[in-house]
């Protein structure tokens, strides 16, 4: 029995993602066939894994994760969603996945707080860019809600690859609370204010 490398435990971690996302998705054909006793909100809880690792660095698994996210969208009924994978626009997906379902903006950002330690640094940019969108509403509704995201990303610049902490510091500059002009003023006015 010879020496494992570390990419051959990566590769095995690799293979138990890819079986387990095409185990849910075979789960979720059968029960579309049968009786759909798989409840809604259980699909809804693997959207997020499902599109973050609709990045990841090992093909198959990406390409399990796109067809158990259209399997998912079809079990839910979502079109845009589904229009969005066959077209293969996945930048877009994020956002119809929120628009689709703005109740569950918050847990879906919840969970997608989780993938900012994820091993993998194509995971965790489309984290950082999948709460950069579901964070914007909360932006003026929680802003403790947003300084905890901001606390969250500013701890991922810590050890991350450069391509990641440049998106986590954009991203914080975006959500924090900026000096905007208020409505009532105009902007030259704003500005002239700003040079006292």
């Amino acid at each position: 029995m010879g020496n494992l490398s570390p990419a051959d435990g990566y590769w095995e971690l690799s293979k138990v993602r890819e079986q387990a996302i095409v185990c849910f998705r075979e789960q979720l054909k059968s029960v579309v066939l049968k009786d759909k006793s798989l409840k809604k909100s259980k699909v809804r809880m693997a959207l997020v894994p499902l599109l973050l690792h609709l990045s990841d660095e090992t093909p198959s698994v990406a390409k399990a994760s796109e067809e158990a996210l259209l399997a998912a969208a079809k079990f839910l009924g979502w079109r845009e969603v589904q229009e969005c994978i066959r077209a293969q626009q996945m930048w877009r997906i994020p956002e119809c996945l929120l628009a689709q379902d703005q109740k569950r903006a918050e847990e879906y950002l919840n969970e997608s707080l989780r993938y900012l330690n994820d091993p993998q640094d194509a995971v965790q940019e489309a984290a950082v860019r999948f709460i950069g969108h579901a964070a914007q509403p909360l932006k003026h509704r929680k802003p403790e809600k947003v300084s905890e995201i901001c606390r969250a990303l500013q701890a991922l610049t810590e050890d991350s690859e450069e391509a990641v902490v440049s998106l986590a510091l954009q991203t914080i500059l975006i959500l924090r609370p900026s000096s905007t002009p208020p409505r009532r003023f105009s902007a030259l006015r704003w500005l002239f204010q700003c040079w006292r």
